[in-house]
């Protein structure tokens, strides 16, 4: 006899949010269970207005928060890094299902797809042990990573750089909990004659005043090739990265 199950399923930003409205192109977020039963896609459904990413806060609530923090870096020296837990409600984004286990314990295979500025998506796998004799899971898939995108800005190479869940940068808190020095951005510049050229970009909040790092053109620039964007953020070692052509 076989035993029905729940199972809901959260994609969160290492050091950030759960992927929810804010997150780079998130209705081709992909989640699949496979086990004994077969390949079940779990809807990742987001609601305009209506559905949250989580809510962080300094407390940590047993059996509601996420086990993966998110750590602010102090702003000046000597200070203590801020911490803050994520913990969902019933309108936080989640993949969820509903299955019929058999009479002996297995293992099951989650994927994940979740889509980059790349054009290709980030692949996670985790295995899932199911029980018949458990007829609730709850699953958090941390998705590591940073988005990067090209910002249109005249005489400068320019950048987004966002958390995964799309979390901006800012200067620092109370604006978001993620300052803008616990970031490094480069371009690394191919020109035509073969020759690479790095630029250090520095954070310039854009007209809605967070996430963007840019330099200016050397005056001497030769004539460009590509562009090799990088990102990096200290305090968890998350990494972004981004090709651009003219």
């Amino acid at each position: 006899m076989s035993q029905t199950a729940n199972i809901t399923i959260y994609l969160q930003a290492v050091g950030g949010h759960f992927l929810g409205a804010h997150a780079y192109d998130y209705t081709k977020i992909k989640v699949k269970l496979s086990y004994s039963g077969g390949d079940v896609e779990m809807p990742y459904t987001v609601t305009s207005n209506f559905t949250d990413d989580g809510n962080a806060s300094p407390g940590f609530t047993t059996g509601a928060s996420s086990f993966m923090p998110i750590i602010t870096i102090p702003q000046t020296a000597g200070q203590t890094a801020a911490v803050n837990f994520l913990s969902a409600d019933f309108t936080t984004v989640a993949a969820k299902a509903t299955i019929h286990l058999l009479n002996a314990i297995e293992f099951g295979e989650i994927t994940v797809s979740v889509p980059t500025t790349l054009g290709k998506p980030f692949l996670i796998s985790q295995s899932l042990i199911l029980n018949p004799a458990q007829p609730a899971y709850q699953v958090i898939i941390p998705v590591a990573g940073l988005l990067v995108s090209v910002a249109d800005v005249t005489g400068s190479f320019a950048v987004l750089v966002k958390m995964m869940c799309g979390c901006p940068v800012t200067e620092g808190p109370p604006a978001s909990l993620w300052p803008a020095n616990d970031f490094t951005v480069y371009a690394n510049v191919l020109d035509i004659n073969g020759n690479t050229t790095p630029y250090l970009l520095t954070y310039t909040p854009d007209q809605t005043g967070n996430s963007q790092f840019s330099a200016a053109l050397l005056s001497n620039q030769a004539k460009i090739s590509s562009v090799s964007y990088t990102a990096l953020q200290k305090s968890t070692g998350n990494y972004g990265a981004l090709v651009w052509t003219p």
